[in-house]
């Protein structure tokens, strides 16, 4: 099937050639069905986003059908209760095949959305209906394609989405169909596809009031890394500040950035307390399409240590049907469809093309495919070195094998290497040298994975200043929450300068940091037992992290300076 140029990719071969599979399917489904209620639209969307050409047939009559509603200065949806749902796909569609030339249909669709809001800051399908979640996230993402080729949308009907969002969830973190009824198929608990739609949703309203949730700018490089100093989130640049900030910069929403993020965070905190790599029910594969786009918006990272992408990928390969195809309740041409969309990570494409960050569909390699022999690398020898090594040969020198841990690290070009070192390095944490502990910790937490939550846990209960600090900055990192749960960084620093600090009494240092160590090790383990694989639960590890700390005075060596 010929591509506007370089043929889209997931770079996992069994996900390409499903792709390919899947591609051939809807292509024959689509012509032998004639599909209408705005399949044809959705079926054309998820081609165009694998690459299939504009001027392909199918895509310009589904063009057509969507301009044909949206000309004239005036929406006509595509039924009474497909209203919202038809606005959606086709603002989509018209989006990605042609911006500028369909503005004005899309400035149509726009108008009519934004007209259709309910009081409440939601969407449904009649007046007489409570508002729902899956209606709400159409409008928005109706409105996102809008506002991406340029009409004029209103922040305040995006600020009321929001607040619909943030008030009608569930206590769980999830929501349901219709918040504040018992209609859909939980009876107004929260449900997988639900939860995903709301968290997505909100997370796009989040992009346009308050800008990218992690612009690239501040990501400092390996190599401008320095080991022991805390790293300060420089304030974004004039430039930056236009290029990656809110879409409406005059407008101040009536939710901070932080507050929504903790609301996504739930939701997505929500789906893996509730782990479900194969969507469940009727509408299975919607929850697939729900779910990459809560991923992308919320930053979804790795899920029990492995890349959120394969582990769901996986699950959805497994519902594909021996033609090519998959089905879900409304058939197989809205199933494939939303297949197709998750494997090219449609949002992720929207967001890179939004911010020219180019797409994130780059060489992933198969992570469980074989893979070559690299060389050893530096931190290869240097552990290998250190395990030769008897504990009482190094003690005299562990601030330098410290430092060579950390420049070690910062050689490693392919962060999958450090992975394979886990083992070793938590067996540095063992160490009597507070230096070599804290660069143990420093390299573990430069894995990102999900599974050394544990020996993070352990190194707050670490009785130094500096290992329980690198810890929880690990645990920020693979949690991506970049303020943790508010504990300071600092907790010495009441003691006065470096020199006051080092000149305090064990007991002094000991009264601050010891509340600080509890309280911080206290919130990590509740985040961690919330959120861990069903499996992992129950064991010795609770009864372990309710002892604070190792034992021991609270050394203040490697301390935060001021």
């Amino acid at each position: 099937m010929a591509v506007d140029g370089p043929k889209q990719s997931t770079k996992i071969p069994r996900y390409d050639a499903a792709v390919e599979k899947g591609l051939n399917f809807l292509r024959t489904e689509v012509q032998k069905k004639k599909p209408e209620h705005g399949y044809l639209i959705l079926a054309a969307y998820a081609m165009v986003k694998c690459g299939v050409p504009k001027d392909d047939h199918f895509v310009q009559e589904a063009v057509a059908e969507a301009v044909q509603r949206s000309q004239g200065g005036q929406y006509r949806p595509i039924s009474a209760y497909d209203h919202i749902y038809g606005s959606g796909v086709d603002s989509m569609l018209l989006s990605a095949v042609d911006s500028d030339g369909y503005r004005s249909n899309l400035q149509s669709i726009a108008d009519y959305v934004q007209s259709v809001q309910r009081n409440d800051g939601s969407w449904s399908d009649g007046p007489s209906s409570a508002g729902d979640i899956s209606m709400s996230q159409y409008g928005i993402l109706a409105l996102w394609a809008c506002q991406r080729a340029g009409c004029t949308i209103s922040p305040a009907i995006l600020d009321r989405g929001a607040d619909y969002l943030m008030k009608k969830g569930n206590q769980d973190g999830g929501w349901s169909y219709r918040p504040g009824t018992t209609n859909g198929a939980e009876g107004g608990g929260s449900s997988h596809n639900m939860t995903m739609a709301g968290g997505g949703a909100l997370g796009i309203c989040r992009l346009l009031l308050h800008g990218l949730r992690n612009p690239p700018t501040q990501n400092k490089k390996d190599e401008e890394l320095v080991f022991g100093a805390l790293q300060k989130v420089d304030p974004l640049a004039d430039a930056d500040k236009q290029k990656y900030g809110p879409a409406f910069k005059d407008y101040s929403p009536q939710f901070s950035a932080s507050s929504m993020d903790a609301r996504v965070d739930r939701a997505l905190n929500w789906n893996l307390t509730n782990f479900a790599p194969v969507g469940k029910g009727g509408h299975n594969l919607y929850y697939f399409y729900c779910l990459e786009r809560a991923a992308a918006v919320g930053d979804l990272g790795n899920v029990n240590g492995q890349d959120w992408f394969i582990v769901y990928g996986d699950g959805l390969l497994s519902l594909q049907g021996p033609e090519g195809g998959w089905e879900t309740y409304q058939g197989t041409i809205p199933g494939t469809s939303f297949a197709l969309l998750y494997y090219m990570r449609s949002t992720d494409q929207d967001i890179k093309k939004m911010y020219g960050l180019g797409l994130q569909l780059a060489d992933r390699g198969n992570p469980f495919g074989e893979k070559k022999k690299k060389d050893p690398t530096e931190l290869d020898r240097l552990i290998e070195d250190i395990s030769k090594m008897d504990i009482p040969d190094i003690d005299e020198s562990s601030g330098e094998v410290a430092d060579e841990i950390v420049r070690s690290v910062l050689a490693v070009d392919d962060p999958e290497t450090l992975v394979g070192q886990e083992d070793k390095l938590t067996s540095l944490m063992k160490h009597p040298n507070a230096d070599v502990r804290r660069a143990a910790v420093w390299a573990l937490g430069r894995t990102a994975d999900f599974k050394l939550v544990p020996q993070m846990l352990d190194a707050i209960r670490d009785n130094n200043v500096g290992v329980n600090v690198e810890g929880i900055m690990a645990l920020r990192f693979i949690a991506r929450k970049p303020q943790g749960f508010g504990e300071t960084l600092e907790p010495l620093a009441p003691l006065g300068t470096t020199k006051q600090i080092e000149d305090a009494t064990p007991e002094e240092r000991m009264n601050l940091a010891t509340p600080w160590r509890d309280k911080a090790l206290r919130d990590w383990s509740n985040w961690y037992f919330g959120v861990r694989p069903f499996e992992d639960r129950g064991g010795i590890e609770e009864l372990q992290l309710a002892v604070p700390q190792r034992g021991g005075t609270a050394d203040a060596g490697n301390a935060p300076k001021k």
